[in-house]
């Protein structure tokens, strides 16, 4: 990652990571992101939470008053596509007057996310032994109560996993709504299980729902992955989408709002909000 410090006599942008945020014991898994990525961008990094402290909208006022927002690229360290992301946190921004600040897509639309996911599923059923055509793999996003059916972001994930991981069977289970993962022994159908936490940091949902939710049995071979979020290879894929929008000698390069995201809906590349 030292190719970002090289980049140091450009204009660097302040890189800020933004999350969910908890009401619990919850760690700060922006605060800890932004730490993995500090010393490899040369320009500031700075956090902030949607529903918890500190405030998006504090962060963004003390970012102005220190003249570190001029050039401003926000990570949303998110695993679904929807209204924070699409609606909420770029109001956030023009309410700040940041008018030039830049949206990286959320984690789940980062170049290179799902082949991170299939590494560290391939790697989990290597280490256990485990043979592809009697694993199944959930995937498991925060969701939400209203869910009937999974999320489309969720499924193409899934779809994208598969892709690399041939003969297992891939799975999705939300922490809230349906499919469940409660259910997860109905859902998937093999021996065994790799569990993949879509999930920020090792908060309640991950320390406490989720294990709650498997129910695990001395008799069952389940294997419970990290949450992406604390993934050693995540601040590589946000460094280098970042490193798209940093102002070289050529210029900076043509930003634009993409329609789907003015919409409020999916959109895989970056927007200027």
């Amino acid at each position: 990652m030292e190719l970002f410090k090289d980049m140091a006599e450009f204009d660097m942008p302040t890189l800020m990571i933004v999350s969910h945020g908890n009401s619990g014991n919850g760690g700060d898994p922006a605060g800890t992101l932004a730490e993995a990525v500090r010393d490899h961008w040369a320009g500031f990094v700075h956090h902030g939470y949607m529903r918890s402290q500190p405030s998006v909208a504090d962060q963004l006022a003390k970012l102005k008053r220190n003249h570190a927002a001029s050039e401003l690229i926000v990570f949303p360290l998110f695993f679904s596509e929807g209204y924070l992301v699409f609606q909420e946190l770029p109001r956030n921004l023009r309410d700040a007057g940041l008018d030039r600040a830049v949206i990286l897509p959320p984690a789940i639309n980062l170049p290179g996310f799902a082949e991170m996911v299939s590494r560290h599923v391939n790697s989990a059923m290597a280490r256990r032994g485990w043979d592809c055509s009697e694993t199944s793999v959930f995937l498991v996003p925060h969701g939400l109560k209203t869910l009937t059916k999974a999320l489309p972001e969720t499924v193409r994930l899934a779809n994208e996993v598969g892709q690399f991981c041939p003969d297992v069977e891939i799975c999705i289970g939300n922490i809230e709504g349906n499919p469940s993962l409660r259910d997860w022994r109905k859902i998937g159908s093999r021996k065994r299980a790799v569990i993949v936490p879509m999930l920020a940091g090792g908060g309640t949902h991950a320390t406490t729902d989720l294990p709650e939710m498997i129910a695990g049995q001395p008799d069952e071979a389940i294997e419970i992955l990290d949450p992406i979020g604390e993934w050693a290879e995540l601040p590589d894929l946000i460094l280098k989408e970042a490193a798209k929008y940093v102002r070289t000698e050529m210029g900076r390069p043509n930003l634009r709002l993409s329609a789907n995201a003015k919409d409020g809906h999916a959109a895989s590349s970056a927007a200027i909000v």
